[in-house]
């Protein structure tokens, strides 16, 4: 018998543990596990979280890429048409030129900068399906020449100069008829070619003008999952999709390589991919169910944008990824205890050398803990008790501000203490008395901001050198009981109640405050930990995670597992630390930890199977 040795070249390592950089097909024992293993080159199917849209809608189409995708018209929750259009960066979405006639059901083909919006639905009042074709150039919308049909629903293929537009909806419900008519773009005239063969409408797409697929998709005398192949003069029926449906996304780059997913009317998550000749499921379907969306990118990338239901994926963006490293969430795990249970409090430090001071469980403390990664240790007092303070800098070297001496606030004031990792000892104070602010840096370069003066909100930044306060810009919006990152030089300020729960992110650069992509969840009472690029936000009047990439906030699939307000955090993206907080009924005590988002290469167990 042939041994692996004489395949190969070389025998089976044995190793204690999995390499880190192994390369692709190589083969070895984990003698720790008592398992044969591989690493395979096998693609890895993922969809996660992107950033949200401004409007949300859906019955719409979207084109260009994951990275560079464009989103227009559509159908908002108020039942009216839109004329909205947005680009994507692969990060967030930015507005561009409105559409010159609102409406929905639009076709749709193209690039970001270079796009076709085809025909779609201008109600109400009453039917208005017409044939009006618009070109859009990166800034605005053109009026291009007529398409032959008025029609809504159709499908685009292809570049604004080599463009293919199939199938539509001809006429309304309920007497509701497809057409199969196929016509050809140049960027200026429409040239009739053949008909596919199932006349449909609202289906998905992949490719371009001489290769494109037509699969799923609204019939008569109902939905299909029939799939057509273009190869630039005729249609072709292939093997159909797995899950019949309408309303669904498509993506790809030919009719040899796309992907179907989501659809209607029984809303799924449903993903599958084509080879060229038939469909897989594939076992990771879309985050969240939805129709009627708008889709773009390729078979390896791919981009869902918005759809319905409205309320909660009106705005929603989902991006697909198949790699052969396997991305991995940020999760959270239980920590050890507090001492003594709080919530208002300060903290300082990192995920395996924290420090919490001070808040409120009844009474007003001024008790200190030191965390080592693993339990809470009582350490010597503030000298002044209080709650709804700030803390920054690390566990030896930590500095606290703002604050009340009572709960119910009755006073607040400009008492100010620096920790040297044994006691805690006056420092110099701050300018403008106030309780919730927050602040970011160390103990010698740090910035406070927003807060209460009791009563009303406050804005006031201030920056401390080690030695005094200064008053320098003040934030855009006023408000209190927020969340921080950063440094005295590169701060984020997040959430908070203004008064009202706030969404309201801004990014300071040591001079003055700017407004950035909002969280996607308004919140107050919040815990927050990281710098300005690389933040999160947990908590509040919400126990959603929330991670900022120095652009936008996507959400992180996993929550804490203790619903709580008025927390603290301390600590890193990578590694973060959130403790205290009140339940609703009562303070806790509880602290876990989060592991920020990673990737881990795809190691697979060899069996005889």
């Amino acid at each position: 018998m042939t041994t692996f040795k004489e395949i190969r070249g070389t025998a089976i390592e044995v190793v204690s543990s999995d390499p880190s950089n192994p390369e692709a097909g190589q083969i070895w024992y984990n003698s720790s596990s008592g398992t044969l293993k591989g690493y395979l080159l096998a693609n890895v199917n993922a969809w996660s979280a992107g950033g949200s849209m401004n409007t949300s809608r859906a019955y719409y189409q979207g084109t260009g890429t994951q990275s560079a995708a464009l989103g227009f018209g559509g159908y908002l929750s108020t039942s009216t048409p839109s004329n909205a259009t947005e680009a994507y960066n692969g990060i967030a979405w930015t507005n561009g030129g409105n559409l010159n006639t609102a409406r929905y059901n639009i076709g749709a083909f193209g690039t970001q900068t270079a796009a076709v919006g085809v025909g779609g639905d201008a109600r109400p009042p009453g039917s208005q399906f017409n044939n009006s074709v618009e070109n859009y150039n990166g800034t605005s919308w053109t009026t291009g020449t007529a398409y032959p049909l008025s029609l809504q629903s159709a499908l685009g293929f292809g570049t604004q100069t080599a463009g293919l537009v199939a199938g539509g909806g001809v006429t309304p419900a309920p007497a509701s008829a497809r057409t199969a008519v196929t016509n050809t773009y140049n960027g200026s005239t429409w040239t009739t070619v053949n008909s596919m063969n199932t006349a449909r409408s609202a289906g998905g797409a992949a490719g371009v003008q001489t290769s494109a697929l037509y699969f799923g998709g609204s019939a008569t005398p109902g939905n299909t999952n029939a799939t057509e192949s273009w190869n630039g003069s005729t249609w072709t029926t292939v093997n159909s999709l797995n899950t019949t449906r309408s309303g669904l996304g498509g993506a790809g780059s030919s009719n040899f390589s796309a992907l179907a997913f989501g659809g209607g009317p029984s809303i799924t998550s449903a993903t599958e991919i084509w080879n060229g000749t038939s469909w897989t499921n594939s076992p990771t379907g879309l985050a969240n169910a939805r129709q009627q969306l708008g889709s773009g990118g390729t078979q390896t990338a791919a981009i869902a944008m918005g759809g319905q239901p409205y309320a909660s994926l009106g705005t929603a963006t989902e991006e697909w990824t198949q790699s052969v490293v396997v991305p991995v969430a940020g999760s959270w795990s239980s920590g050890g205890n507090l001492n003594t249970a709080r919530y208002i409090l300060g903290g300082a430090g990192l995920q395996t050398a924290g420090l919490g001071f001070g808040g409120y469980n009844g009474t007003v403390l001024n008790s200190t803990e030191s965390y080592n990664g693993t339990s809470w240790a009582s350490v010597n007092n503030m000298n002044t008790a209080r709650g709804y303070l700030a803390g920054i800098g690390t566990q030896t070297a930590a500095l606290t501000f703002f604050g009340t001496t009572s709960v119910p606030r009755t006073a607040v004031n400009t008492t100010t203490e620096s920790w040297n990792g044994t006691s805690w000892s006056p420092a110099p104070n701050y300018n403008t008395a106030r309780y919730s602010g927050k602040g970011a840096g160390t103990q010698t370069a740090g910035l406070g901001f927003g807060g209460d003066v009791f009563p009303g909100r406050s804005n006031a930044t201030e920056s401390f050198n080690g030695t005094s306060w200064t008053s320098v810009n003040s934030m855009n919006t006023a408000r209190a009981f927020l969340a921080s990152a950063g440094t005295q030089t590169a701060a984020l300020a997040f959430g908070g109640n203004a008064p009202g729960d706030s969404a309201a992110t801004e990014s300071w650069n040591g001079t003055s405050w700017t407004n950035v992509n909002s969280l996607n969840t308004a919140r107050s009472f919040l815990g927050g930990c990281g710098i300005q690029t690389l933040a999160v936000a947990f908590g509040g009047n919400t126990n959603a995670t929330e991670l900022w990439n120095g652009t936008s906030w996507t959400n992180n699939p996993t929550s804490m597992s203790t619903t709580r307000t008025n927390l603290t955090g301390a600590g890193t993206q990578a590694a973060g630390l959130g403790f205290g907080g009140y339940t609703g009924t009562a303070s806790t005590s509880a602290t876990e930890e989060f592991t920020g988002p990673s990737t881990t290469l795809n190691y697979k167990t060899l069996t005889t199977s």
